[in-house]
């Protein structure tokens, strides 16, 4: 014989105290006020947020405050609204050397002078020092090592494949075993 599971009894809610409330009441209507506050409230929201566009003048007062951090975001926002800028570019250069980023700054530096080939914008003692500087740690990592971890993983690679080369010649000379 199977018996049956009893379940509980099914629970009831009380009954609401007061009329149901309006669908309408949960969002209510926008007033006039709300009207004319709310753009007004989302244009001050836009031009006090950390994405609003940065130009090429406060870039640069940056770079020359030193504050690195807030022109590399700077930068990043000028590069992506003006890709083709020689001058944003070449502000991308300064920032990467001064961040020591050699081989990056280079880079920028290349590209800046093929945007803009005299470099105008900029002094031009200015624009040579960062050239000579560039060319200066061309070869160097920014802890001032040239290629040692290169020459280290190069000479690992060495001493791995001719341990590999070793066993398999090693295991050439040995007779087949006799069963």
């Amino acid at each position: 014989m199977v018996e049956r599971l009893r379940l509980p009894p099914r629970v009831r809610l009380p009954a609401p105290l007061g009329p149901a409330p309006a669908a309408s009441s949960a969002f209510p209507m926008p007033t006039p006020a709300s009207r004319l506050f709310a753009p007004i409230a989302l244009a001050a929201w836009l031009a006090c947020s950390p994405a609003h566009a940065a130009t090429l003048d406060q870039v640069d007062a940056l770079l020359h405050a030193g504050h690195l951090n807030q022109a590399d975001h700077a930068v990043a926002q000028v590069l992506a609204a003006q890709p083709d800028s020689a001058r944003a570019h070449y502000l991308d250069a300064r920032l990467l050397a001064a961040e020591g980023k050699w081989p990056l700054a280079e880079d920028e530096l290349q590209r800046a002078r093929r945007l803009d080939p005299t470099l105008g914008f900029a002094p031009a003692p200015q624009v040579q020092a960062l050239a000579h500087e560039v060319i200066q740690h061309r070869w160097k990592n920014p802890s001032g090592f040239a290629g040692y971890g290169q020459a280290a993983l190069a000479g690992l690679f060495l001493l791995v494949s001719g341990y590999l080369v070793f066993g398999m010649l090693r295991g050439r000379r040995r007779p087949p075993p006799k069963a």
